[in-house]
């Protein structure tokens, strides 16, 4: 079966699967499948992914409740999922070697500024530190802190970005200073979405076209 998702659409899942994105094997096949799950509250980017991975789509958009833990609430999502396909059985291979997501540098150097821009849309933030400058911040916790360092190196080298790791809890994250946050800035900006504007928000030249008080949804 030829691959029929353009160019754009691979970009947008390599981004994706740094970020929200996951390949899972599909019920009764032998090829693996690709599902993406984003909160109520990102409706319009769930639906521009869609309609870029439109072409292999195994379901529409539908929406699931389940219950958080840690903070004892239910939550509803937004998900979709991909038919099975020896693409996504490839890419399986690629970002999971041990059965366990593990980004190394040759998943990072095949970033485009779209995948950045998607990573950044699904992971990515910005607030203010305690001197009330503006930074950006990438929600990287769910990897160790050696994946970290390689995203710190990877930066660094190919665009030229410091960025630092901080550690909470064992919780890593990557931050970007303001003028790091503005390099970043012109990258990924032509790739995002008018309602994912709000995670750049305080780098806005006009903060009429954002939500200033919205708290950023990862």
């Amino acid at each position: 079966m030829l691959n029929p998702l353009s160019n754009e659409a691979r970009e947008i899942i390599w981004g994706s699967l740094i970020g929200d994105g996951g390949i899972f094997l599909g019920n009764g096949n032998r090829h693996y499948c690709y599902k993406e799950s984003h909160s109520l509250q990102q409706v319009e980017y769930i639906n521009w992914k869609y309609d870029f991975l439109k072409p292999v789509a195994g379901s529409r958009i539908y929406s699931t409740k389940s219950f958080h833990k840690r903070n004892q609430k239910y939550y509803t999502t937004l998900q979709f999922t991909t038919k099975a396909m020896s693409y996504f059985t490839r890419l399986r291979k690629i970002f999971y070697p041990k059965g366990k997501k593990f980004i190394r540098r040759k998943i990072l150097n095949k970033l485009t500024p779209l995948g950045l821009a998607v990573w950044f849309m699904d992971d990515g933030g910005c607030s203010k530190n305690n001197r009330n400058y503006p930074q950006l911040n990438i929600y990287s916790c769910g990897y160790s802190i050696e994946e970290n360092l390689e995203m710190q190196k990877y930066f660094q080298e190919k665009w030229d970005i410091e960025v630092r790791i901080h550690c909470r809890k064992n919780r890593p994250q990557v931050y970007f200073n303001k003028p790091n946050s503005l390099k970043f800035i012109e990258i990924i900006k032509p790739h995002i979405i008018s309602s994912m504007l709000y995670k750049i928000r305080y780098f806005l030249q006009t903060s009429s076209t954002v939500d200033n008080t919205a708290e950023d949804i990862v």
